[in-house]
C-alpha cells in the first residue's frame, strides 16, 4: 500500500492536492495522512480540528476505499511536515502556479519542503487537470535522475500512460585557440547525448516492460525543453542535485525554475529513492 502525506491547510491550493491524489490512488491501494500544522502558541484547535475532518469527508467522498487519517501537528514549517513525512512513499503539496509567494502554508514552503521531505514531494498547481497524456521525466547527464526516472516509469505504469523521458543538451562554450584538444563536433555532441538517452530507456523497459518509453533527445536548456514537454503531460517527474536542506542547492536551477510557474502537477524525486 502506498502511503501518502498530504500537507492541508484548507486552502484552494491543498484542495487541488487532495483531488490530485484521489485520482492517482485510482486502481492502487493507498493511505492519506491529511497533515496539518499550527502554531502551538497561536492555533485554534477546534477550527483546526473542524477543518482536518471537512478533509476527511472530502476524502471519502473522492476515494472511499483507501483510508485516511488526519494529523493536527504544532510546530514549525516546513520541518515538522517533513518529519511527519518520513517513511512515506509520497508528500503532496498545493500550489498556485505563477505565485510562488502564494504557496500551500505561505512563502517557499513547497521548494523547503521538497529539499527537507527526503521522500517524493509532489507539487500540485491549483487548476491542474485529469488527463491521460504521458508522465514526463527530464533525465540529466549524471546520476541524479536515476531514481526519477524509476519513479515515473512506476507512476506510467500504475497510472496506464506512457512515458516520455526528456534529455536536453548544448554545445559547451568553445575551446580557447590555445587548447590542444579539437573542438568536438555538434554531431558527435548529439550522438554522445544520444547514448546517454538511449540506455535510460533501455533502463526502463528492464524495470516495467509494461510501460510504453519513448525518447525526446532536445537542443535546448533543460528549463525550455521540459516547460514545453510539460504542456504535453499529465505529471513532470525532475530529480534532485545532492541533499542540501537548502532549496536552491538541492534542486537546481531547473526545479526553482519550473516548479511554481507550470499548470502540470510536478514530482521531485531525491536521488537516494526510488519508489513511486
Amino acid at each position: 500500500m502506498e502511503r501518502v502525506v498530504l500537507g492541508y491547510d484548507a486552502s484552494q491550493a491543498s484542495e487541488a492536492a487532495l483531488e490530485w491524489i484521489a485520482h492517482r490512488a485510482r486502481g492502487r491501494r493507498t493511505e492519506l495522512d491529511i497533515v496539518l500544522v499550527t502554531n502551538m502558541f497561536l492555533s485554534d484547535r477546534i477550527e483546526a480540528d473542524s477543518v482536518l475532518n471537512a478533509a476527511a469527508r472530502r476524502w471519502r467522498d473522492l476515494a472511499p476505499e483507501s483510508p485516511a487519517n488526519v494529523v493536527r501537528l504544532d510546530g514549525a514549517m516546513p520541518a515538522t511536515l517533513s518529519n511527519a513525512a518520513r517513511g512515506a512513499d509520497l508528500l503532496v503539496l498545493g500550489v498556485h502556479p505563477g505565485f510562488r509567494t502564494r504557496t500551500m502554508l505561505t512563502g517557499w514552503v513547497p521548494l523547503r519542503a521538497a529539499a527537507r521531505s527526503g521522500v517524493p514531494t509532489g507539487l500540485i498547481p491549483v487548476g491542474w487537470s485529469v488527463s491521460d497524456a504521458p508522465v514526463t521525466v527530464g533525465l540529466d547527464d549524471d546520476d541524479s535522475s536515476a531514481a526519477a526516472v524509476l519513479f515515473a516509469a512506476q507512476t506510467a505504469s500504475s497510472s496506464g500512460v506512457p512515458l516520455r523521458v526528456v534529455h536536453s543538451w548544448l554545445m559547451a562554450n568553445a575551446e580557447p585557440r590555445w587548447s590542444d584538444e579539437h573542438p568536438r563536433r555538434p554531431r558527435d555532441v548529439a550522438d554522445a547525448h544520444e547514448r546517454i538517452l538511449r540506455a535510460a530507456v533501455e533502463r526502463v523497459g528492464e524495470a516495467q516492460p509494461d510501460v510504453v518509453a519513448s525518447a525526446e533527445l532536445v537542443r535546448d536548456n533543460p528549463t525550455s525543453a521540459l516547460t514545453r514537454a510539460a504542456e504535453r503531460s499529465s505529471l513532470l517527474v525532475i530529480g534532485t542535485h545532492g541533499r542540501s536542506v537548502v532549496a536552491g542547492a538541492f534542486l537546481g536551477s531547473v526545479g526553482m525554475d519550473l516548479i511554481g510557474t507550470l499548470r502540470c502537477p510536478i514530482c521531485v524525486v531525491p536521488s537516494t529513492s526510488a519508489t513511486a
